[in-house]
């Protein structure tokens, strides 16, 4: 178990995820106090700010070799690079979307992908409008798993939490699978399994794919 937890941003899911965790156990670092994670002990670290942040991170983390979780999304290549770096020392879990769902869509197509290729591809992409990126970091890595042309449109909009549509067609037949999140929570939840998870493993680069694979 995790005694003290590092938590580097304080948007809607960091607030989430406090719902869950006891105050006692968490420090929360935003752009105003980042300054100070350098100097802070912590036992885990938890990433879900905006990449600009990651620069902090990357210097803690390599500095203190404590396990981590980026949740973060839209890193640069670099950034990228500088994560399977810090997860030759450290277990490191980096996820885009951390529902159990969107892990099993992922695996569904990923052990298919063979059969969807043969389809013409479309991905609806449905954020709330103060998601910055476009398309979503859920959507790209759909679009990476299928290896394969894919038409991603993106919507931003009042009142949507996320909603990812993979619409596939041929000349007779038309197939939708759809993914809808109906409260923040779930991706909260999501990170609590994932800190369940990653305690005890060793030095690795992780996803949701592993988790749901000994789930």
């Amino acid at each position: 178990m995790f005694e003290t937890i590092l938590l580097v941003g304080n948007g809607a899911l960091s607030s989430s995820l406090q719902k869950f965790l006891k105050k006692e156990r968490v420090v929360v670092f935003d752009k105003d106090n980042i300054d100070r994670l350098i100097h802070t002990k912590g036992d885990l670290l938890i990433d879900c700010s905006l990449p600009d942040a990651f620069d902090s991170v990357y210097t803690y983390l390599k500095k203190n070799r404590i396990p981590a979780i980026i949740c973060a999304t839209n890193h640069s290549k670099e950034q990228y690079f500088q994560m399977k770096e810090l997860s030759k020392s450290i277990p490191l879990f980096k996820s885009e979307n951390l529902s159990l769902g969107i892990a099993l869509i992922d695996k569904i197509l990923r052990e298919n992908k063979n059969i969807v290729k043969n389809y013409d591809l479309f991905l609806f992409d449905f954020h709330h409008r103060s998601k910055k990126d476009s398309p979503s970091g859920t959507g790209k890595k759909i679009a990476e798993i299928l290896d394969h042309q894919v038409n991603i449109v993106s919507v931003r909009s009042k009142n949507i939490i996320g909603e990812h549509q993979i619409r596939l067609f041929d000349e007779d037949e038309e197939i939708t699978i759809t993914h809808k999140a109906t409260s923040k929570d779930l991706f909260a939840r999501g990170i609590l399994k994932a800190i369940d998870w990653i305690d005890g493993k060793k030095p690795g680069y992780y996803g949701m794919e592993d988790l749901i694979n000994e789930i």
